[in-house]
């Protein structure tokens, strides 16, 4: 039976209705994996203040200072306190692009379902006239038109850009998805470096205070 020319359609429909659940799956994993963005920001910018915090002090503070570190104590240690504070900013530029996609991505998954619902009533109401009138009409919503009529008031490059990912991910499912998980990667990596740069001016500060 499963040879039978019959019951190709029936087996590609259960193909597909696993394959789009599955997808759907995953989807809903990476929505889950994006809030992890939120205690890392959170993190990173309670990190950055108490960097900040350290660095002034340190800097209006620097003639009682030099004497317990020396010139090159207090070098490194400043060092260190500017690599933390960097990655600490580059954490939050991630943190904010992963909130600008998750914010736009539902934004757009939402008025995307309200237009092809509405657009799905009118189908079904062209195709009866077309069939009364013995026509063919091609229907289906053209996503070539739609983003080549989105990519025109942006930059030259923006559309290069977005493109370029589109043409590269090409056939993806989970492609809305990408940036966002690229963003959520970034904004750990920084994080994780923003707290070892503290870490290493704090112990740089133990070693050379130790030394004097």
């Amino acid at each position: 039976m499963a040879d039978d020319p019959k019951t190709e359609p029936l087996l590609e429909w259960n193909r597909l209705a696993r394959e789009n659940t599955e997808n759907a799956m995953v989807s809903s994993m990476f929505e889950a994996g994006g809030k992890a963005s939120e205690p890392l920001e959170k993190f990173s910018t309670w990190l950055l203040v108490g960097a900040a915090a350290v660095a002034s002090f340190l800097i209006t503070n620097s003639d009682k200072v030099l004497p317990f570190l020396s010139i090159k104590g207090f070098s490194v240690c400043g060092a260190f306190l500017c690599l933390s504070c960097m990655f600490g900013l580059l954490s939050k530029l991630f943190a904010l692009r992963a909130t600008i996609v998750v914010e736009s991505g539902a934004a757009v998954r939402r008025t995307f379902a309200e237009h092809l619902a509405k657009y799905e009533q009118e189908e079904l109401q062209l195709n009866e006239h077309a069939k009364h009138w013995g026509i063919t009409l091609q229907t289906g919503i053209r996503i070539e038109r739609v983003l080549a009529e989105f990519y025109k008031p942006l930059p030259w490059w923006v559309s290069w850009l977005a493109k370029k990912q589109f043409k590269k991910h090409a056939g993806d499912p989970q492609i809305g998805y990408l940036p966002l998980i690229k963003s959520l990667n970034r904004q750990g990596y920084c994080a994780a470096l923003q707290a070892l740069s503290f870490l290493a001016f704090l112990v740089s500060g133990f070693v050379y205070a130790a030394a004097t």
